[in-house]
């Protein structure tokens, strides 16, 4: 049972951390967009790049795991 909270702590973080960095990106960005240097701007890219990649991952990973949930609930396995 200890895993199964863990895996819900884990998407509870998970949700928590992509919000603040959203949070931190919406109160950052016209400032870096003004002062930043152009090796800063291709470091972002980067990371952006990076990022959508992960929010791909992501994705992927969700709808797996909601077609395994709807197929449990569909399916129920038998608990004895």
């Amino acid at each position: 049972m200890a895993a199964l909270q863990s895996f819900l702590d884990n998407l509870e973080n998970l949700r928590i951390v992509t919000m603040v960095g959203l949070e931190h990106i919406q109160a950052s960005r016209d400032e870096f967009v003004k002062n930043s240097t152009r090796a800063q701007i291709l470091k972002a890219e980067m990371l952006i790049t990076k990022i959508r990649v992960l929010a791909e991952h992501l994705e992927r990973e969700f709808n797996t795991l909601e077609y395994l949930i709807e197929k449990a609930q569909r399916f129920p396995h038998n608990s004895e």
